[in-house]
C-alpha cells in the first residue's frame, strides 16, 4: 500500500505561476492528477473538459477574486500551505497508512483484506472516490491545512474499497444492474454502503461537519426530511413503480449514518457485517427498525414501509 504522489510537483509548480503560463499548463493538463480528475468528472457526466478546466483557469490568474466552479482559487490562494501538506504526506507516508489502517479495522472484520494504492489528484469540489476498485483517489485540495479530515476520508474511501472476491462483485453486479432488487441496491444498498463508510470516517458520535458537506450536523437535524424522500422513493419500488427521481434524491450519507449507528451502539458490528462482506441490505435494516421499535422511538419510515421492509 502506497500514496502515489506523482505529478503533484507538476501541479503546484503551474499554480505558484502570477500569470497563466501556455507551457506549464499543457504539463498540468497532461499530468497524471489531472487525468484522474477529468476521468472521474466524465464518470459522473459533468459538463468537464480541457477546454473548460482552461477557460476557468484562465479567469482565475486574470482576476484574484473570480472563484472558478472547480475550486483552483482555492488552491491558488492557498498554495503555500498545499505545498506543506503534500511535503508531509510524502514524508509521513507509512504514519498516515499505520494509522488509517488501524482505525478502519475496528469496524471491519479482520480477515477482510484492505491494500488499495492511494492516489492523491487536485480538482473539483469532490473529496475523493473508491467504489470496489483497487485504488483510493483522494483529492486533497479539499483538505488544506486539514490533514486530520484528510485521514478521515481516508478511512471512509478505504472501507469502500475494502477486497471483495470475484465471485461476490460477479453476484453484486448482476443484482445491480439485471436483477429484479435493482432498484433495492440502489436504495438501500447504497444507503448502507456509504452509511458504514461514514460511521467508519466520524465514529459513532459526530461533532464536526465533513469539510465537503456530505455529512453535517444541520443535515443531522434534518434528517426527518430525508427520511420522507426515502419513503416516497420506497413506496414507489413497493407499488412497483420506482421513481428514480426521488431514488436519486436519497441522502445515503445521513440516513445511512444514522442506520449504521443506531445498529452498531445497540449490536455492534456483526449486523452490519451483513453488508460489508455478503452485500445483504435485508437484515441490517430489519434489525434497525426492531431496534426503533424495542425502544420505543421511530424510525423515520412510516409504518407502511416498515411493514413492507419488514415482511421482504
Amino acid at each position: 500500500m502506497n500514496i502515489i504522489t506523482d505529478g503533484m510537483d507538476i501541479v503546484i509548480d503551474f499554480l505558484k505561476e502570477s500569470n497563466f503560463n501556455e507551457k506549464k499548463f499543457k504539463q498540468y493538463i497532461s499530468s497524471p492528477q489531472m487525468k484522474i480528475f477529468l476521468r472521474h468528472e466524465k464518470r459522473l457526466k459533468r459538463q468537464t473538459n480541457k477546454e473548460t478546466v482552461k477557460k476557468e483557469l484562465k479567469r482565475v490568474f486574470l482576476n484574484e477574486g473570480y472563484e472558478d466552479n472547480y475550486g483552483f482559487y482555492v488552491l491558488r490562494r492557498n498554495i503555500i500551505q498545499l505545498e506543506k501538506d503534500v511535503k508531509y504526506v510524502k514524508e509521513n507516508e507509512k504514519e498516515i497508512i499505520k494509522r488509517v489502517s488501524t482505525h478502519v479495522y475496528k469496524y471491519l472484520p479482520d480477515k477482510m483484506e484492505i491494500n488499495p494504492n492511494i492516489v492523491i489528484y487536485i480538482g473539483g469540489l469532490d473529496g475523493g472516490f473508491a467504489t470496489f476498485t483497487r485504488d483510493v483517489y483522494i483529492n486533497i485540495g479539499r483538505y488544506i491545512g486539514n490533514l486530520k479530515e484528510f485521514e478521515k476520508v481516508l478511512a471512509h474511501e478505504f472501507y469502500h474499497a475494502r477486497h471483495i472476491s470475484i465471485k461476490k462483485k460477479a453476484v453484486l453486479f448482476f443484482k445491480i444492474n439485471f436483477h429484479p432488487e435493482k432498484v433495492m441496491y440502489d436504495s438501500l444498498g447504497r444507503i448502507l454502503e456509504e452509511g458504514i463508510a461514514c460511521l467508519v470516517q466520524h465514529g459513532s458520535s459526530f461533532h464536526i461537519d465533513d469539510p465537503i458537506g456530505t455529512l453535517t450536523n444541520r443535515d443531522m437535524l434534518l434528517s426527518k426530511d430525508y427520511f420522507e424522500i426515502l419513503n416516497r422513493a420506497l413506496q414507489s419500488i413497493k407499488d412497483e413503480k420506482p421513481d428514480y427521481r426521488l431514488i436519486c434524491r436519497i441522502n445515503p450519507y445521513v440516513l445511512g449514518y444514522i442506520i449504521s449507528k443506531t445498529i452498531y451502539k445497540d449490536k455492534g458490528l456483526p449486523i452490519l457485517d451483513e453488508w460489508t462482506l455478503n452485500f445483504n441490505y435485508k437484515k441490517p435494516i430489519k434489525t434497525y427498525i426492531n431496534i426503533c421499535r424495542k425502544k420505543g422511538k421511530p424510525s423515520g419510515f412510516n409504518s407502511e414501509i416498515e411493514e413492507w421492509i419488514i415482511n421482504l
